[in-house]
């Protein structure tokens, strides 16, 4: 856990905008944000305030982790995706991440053959009943994320990281707690951070040095104040390098080098789509086993020309802890 927990806070939210989704949002996911969480006010005190936000995320709040966030940081997020909608190909970013979303709609109708499979290697039969309970809430993560307001170029171009933060961050956060519950490592959880308790070491104006204590872990952090925001010093260090490279990652991206790899790509989309189509019809396990090793070349074809999407650059979510 070291040096992990005390960027989770504001970290989460940075690095939570690039899991992205495509498709039309389902009736819950639109009730989901039209449900917006109340502001909650954030103390001024660092340890009181990492002691707020903590909490309100191990209730479910994802919106407090924009809330966290100084108003510079909210707009330099706000402005990359929107930046990002303009340059990344509509019909490569959606067609790619459609199949995400069939491929969850596949993994919960085909549990059994998961499970099952013998690419999984050998598992005891405790394992597999673990897997075969994880399954149904990886699901949901999925359908959280192709549902989300990055689910379409159209909806990255009106981006709002208060609406995705209240909505799929929320989302997923409780998400997470439920399957913490199906891990029996001692890891730190979502849920543990209610439990966390702050102090403060030093303090001046700007910047102070707490210790943390969760899950029977201590630690310390640096945290400095921008705009009446505490943020990890590194974080702080960080952003303006960060966000620079980001939108010039960005405006790098060139509409005829996309144009000219673009064929190519649609066709191990295609192909992978047909893959897809015959792990979702299989009816033997020896069937679903072979359309699974069908899956690798073009996947591996996806990785190989990933980078020529024109995809977004990651955002400087800072260190994070292990996913139950």
């Amino acid at each position: 856990m070291k040096k992990t927990i005390p960027s989770l806070a504001l970290g989460l939210a940075a690095g939570a905008f690039f899991f992205t989704g495509c498709g039309p949002q389902s009736d819950e996911a639109s009730s989901s944000a039209s449900s917006k969480p109340a502001e909650v006010t954030i103390p001024d005190a660092p340890d009181a305030a990492m002691k707020t936000i903590f909490t309100e995320l191990s209730d479910g709040n994802g919106g407090i982790l924009w809330q966290a966030m100084p108003a510079s940081y909210q707009a330099d997020i706000n402005k990359i995706v929107q930046l990002a909608g303009t340059k990344i190909d509509a019909e490569l970013y959606d067609q790619t991440f459609a199949l995400v979303g069939r491929l969850g709609q596949i993994a919960g109708k085909q549990k059994s053959f998961i499970v099952n499979t013998a690419l999984m290697g050998q598992m005891e039969a405790a394992q597999k009943q673990q897997l075969e309970d994880g399954i149904p809430a990886m699901v949901q993560v999925l359908e959280v994320l192709t549902t989300s307001d990055l689910a379409t170029i159209a909806s990255l171009k009106t981006f709002d990281g208060q609406r995705f933060c209240d909505s799929t961050v929320s989302e997923l956060a409780k998400l997470s707690i439920e399957l913490s519950k199906l891990d029996d490592s001692e890891q730190p959880t979502l849920e543990d951070l209610s439990a966390a308790e702050f102090s403060v070491l030093e303090q001046t104006e700007n910047s102070a040095t707490l210790t943390m204590k969760v899950a029977g872990e201590s630690d310390s952090a640096e945290m400095v104040k921008v705009e009446n925001r505490w943020v990890p010093i590194e974080m702080a260090t960080d952003w303006s390098k960060n966000m620079s490279e980001a939108i010039a990652g960005l405006e790098a991206i060139s509409p005829e080098d996309i144009a000219a790899q673009k064929p190519q790509m649609l066709g191990v989309l295609t192909m992978l789509d047909g893959v897809l189509t015959q792990i979702e019809a299989a009816e033997t396990q020896e069937q679903f086993d072979q359309a699974i090793q069908g899956a690798m070349m073009p996947i591996m074809g996806l990785m190989m020309m990933g980078q020529g999407m024109g995809g977004a650059p990651a955002m400087p979510a800072g260190p994070m802890p292990t996913a139950p």
